[in-house]
């Protein structure tokens, strides 16, 4: 919002020379890329052909001087500005341990030290120029300021440290930590800004402040008038920020967190000095903050989030005069905004959500002289005919009949919008949108309509091309019957996938295990291949998957139960696994060589990742091998909340048998049942 440091050097040009061209008065040595040395050499004989006591103008910018050229700039006892902007002076590095001091220059208003390098500065840097009004210091590498930096500076008007680098040098930013990157920046005593009493333009803009630095902005001045704290990194609007009740211009644009926290209070101090403020891609959402900023008079709302613009906040800003609210998503608004901005001149609305020109906007639009409504997906309705029109000179063609209310005459001429200026205007930015015809139509160029209601909402047709409304009543029914079909459709498929998201995801789980397990090698996978052989014989009846802390139960309960009188084969991994093979070849080997798989399920046996997994591969195997033996022995019960998906999936689809724990009778009952089932899978 300060604009370039350019704008307040007006003896100097963008390269560093002079514009004025008075030898007895200013010295141009810029732009001669000139080393230490030669720049020396070269003062020291330009001093025995020049006065340099009448030297008031002094360029040294844009050389080769790596170090202050102090001694040089003593032989200019009288010299009232300075450039020595774009020398890459190595003496402020952090490196460096010799950093001198700019010398004794008692006359010395202005200092121009942009891209200069300057990385540490010295606590007495500034201390032998007293009379320092001007210090511009953008684009260099500072770090932090020290508390007596600005101690002797009592004169100093304008301080520019925009666009600091506080990351150092290129080639040591890419060494540095990325993330102390993001959350570190320019450090500042808190007090480092007391003695500048006079300071009106403080230019802190692209310069990303360390978190401590913001509480040095409580020392600044009561005249400081003009300040940008845009893209700073500024948290949130803190009230030491503007105790000073002084400020006439702030920029705040590019504070995410500033935007987010604003509220009724944010501005309360600065109620009766504010005038101009920016606040630009800084994600704001509403304008309830506004309220009582009754001397603004330019505000700046570009690239936010606004979506609605409401009279309340408007109707306090007396003063505005013009208004940016370009790059939102604002739409169209049915009532007057801006009938207390009677001073407002200007009003920028691009690239927006509007897809209306109402009769209130209208209305909003006639005191202004200036407008901006580009980028906008605009119908082609008679309101916007009518104002395109009007703007663009075309007012022999136009005949405004409607009246706005019941007390005005039909064939007054409502508005007065000729002397607008859309000063953003380019023909392939202000076509229409004809929905009927669903094509962008040149509004300049159709006919002009009566505006029947204070909408005038129905679109208008091409003068050339008009349809039947029949047709059109047709087209869009069709596409309203479509649209709600496919919207059903879509509304049903998001319910069945949300209600069966669990078998949906298992499913695809099976899936992948299928498709890993069909990279095993078979010749290591299978201990003996006989048993994939369609209709081979099986080496066991059944393989039992249990937990450890079942064992006692499976060897005393179970097995003499289904081995006696060798009517069964049992498979255990204690027992039958093959020694000297990988745990995982012997599951799926026994898997396999089993007629029927047997899951002893308790507790234990959901807590154990190998139970688990044989639990996962049984299910598995049966689909590849599209066997349905799986017999599931409950020993507990099971709480819901420790059931896992798969296990209660299991209990759905397969019958499952649950261990008594007391009764003989039951438990006679339970094995007679078990070996039924184990005898006819057999079979």
């Amino acid at each position: 919002i300060l604009g370039s440091a350019n704008n307040y050097l007006p003896w100097l040009f963008p390269n560093g020379s002079l514009t004025i061209r008075s030898s007895s008065r200013a010295l141009d040595v810029s732009n001669l890329k000139l080393n230490d040395n030669a720049m020396e050499s070269v003062v020291d004989k330009l001093e025995t052909m020049l006065n340099f006591s009448d030297i008031r103008y002094l360029s040294l910018a844009n050389n080769r001087l790596t170090e202050l050229p102090a001694d040089s700039l003593l032989h200019f006892p009288n010299l009232e500005h300075l450039s020595l902007m774009y020398n890459p002076l190595k003496e402020f590095t952090a490196e460096s341990n010799n950093r001198p001091k700019i010398p004794h220059l008692q006359s010395l208003v202005t200092l121009d030290m942009r891209y200069c390098g300057l990385g540490v500065l010295p606590a007495d840097f500034f201390h032998d120029v007293p009379k320092l009004q001007f210090l511009f210091l953008s684009h260099n590498y500072i770090t932090k300021l020290p508390a007596p930096l600005f101690n002797r500076l009592n004169k100093l008007v304008h301080l520019d440290l925009s666009y600091m680098d506080s990351s150092l040098r290129e080639e040591e930013a890419r060494m540095e930590n990325p993330f102390m990157k993001l959350i570190t920046g320019m450090d500042m005593d808190s007090n480092v800004f007391q003695p500048l009493n006079k300071l009106r333009f403080l230019d802190l803009s692209h310069s990303k402040l360390d978190l401590k630095a913001f509480i040095a902005l409580s020392s600044l001045g009561a005249k400081l008038e003009y300040v940008s704290y845009c893209y700073t990194d500024l948290p949130t609007l803190m009230d030491y920020l503007f105790q000073m009740e002084s400020i006439k211009m702030l920029d705040l644009s590019g504070n995410l967190g500033c935007g987010r926290a604003l509220n009724e209070l944010s501005f309360s101090l600065l109620r009766n000095s504010l005038e101009v403020l920016y606040f630009k891609n800084a994600s704001i959402f509403n304008l309830k903050w506004m309220s009582g900023l009754r001397n603004l008079r330019v505000l700046n709302l570009r690239g936010n989030f606004l979506a609605t613009l409401e009279y309340g906040p408007f109707n306090e800003l007396v003063s505005l005069e013009a208004l940016d609210v370009s790059n939102n998503f604002i739409q169209s608004w049915s009532c007057q905004l801006f009938a207390n901005n009677t001073k407002m001149y200007l009003l920028n609305a691009r690239h927006n959500n509007l897809l209306l020109i109402t009769t209130s906007m209208l209305r909003d639009f006639e005191p202004l002289k200036y407008l901006a409504v580009g980028v906008n997906t605009i119908q082609c309705t008679c309101n916007y005919v009518y104002f395109l029109q009007m703007i663009m000179g075309n007012s022999s063609a136009v005949t405004p009949q409607t009246e706005l209310n019941s007390e005005r005459s039909a064939t007054e001429t409502i508005f007065s919008i000729e002397h607008l200026k859309l000063y953003d205007f380019d023909e392939a930015e202000y076509y229409c949108m004809n929905f009927t015809g669903k094509r962008r139509v040149n509004a300049i160029e159709l006919q002009i309509c009566s505006r029947e209601d204070e909408g005038g909402y129905n679109n208008i047709s091409e003068p050339a091309s008009e349809e039947p409304l029949e047709d059109d009543v047709e087209e869009y029914l069709v596409i309203y019957v479509i649209s709600s079909l496919l919207v059903i459709l879509a509304l049903l498929s998001l319910l069945g996938i949300y209600w069966y998201w669990f078998y949906i995801k298992y499913f695809f789980v099976i899936l992948k295990n299928s498709a890993i397990l069909s990279f095993f090698n078979d010749d290591k996978l299978y201990l003996d291949k006989s048993a994939l052989v369609e209709e081979a014989p099986f080496n066991y009846d059944v393989f039992v998957s249990y937990s450890d802390n079942d064992r006692s139960w499976v060897l005393e309960e179970m097995l003499p139960n289904l081995e006696r009188e060798d009517l069964l084969t049992v498979c255990l991994h204690e027992r039958d696994f093959e020694v000297g093979y990988g745990i995982l070849e012997n599951i799926i080997s026994c898997m396999d060589r089993s007629r029927c798989l047997m899951l002893i399920v308790s507790e234990s046996f959901l807590m154990s990742r190998w139970c688990q997994f044989e639990m996962h591969l049984a299910q598995h195997r049966l689909l590849e091998t599209r066997r349905d033996e799986l017999i599931l022995v409950l020993l507990e019960d099971i709480p819901r909340r420790k059931c896992p998906k798969t296990l209660g999936f299991l209990m759905k689809t397969k019958t499952y048998i649950k261990w008594p724990k007391e009764r003989t009778q039951e438990k006679e009952l339970f094995w007679k049942r078990l070996r039924k089932a184990l005898l006819t899978s057999k079979c």
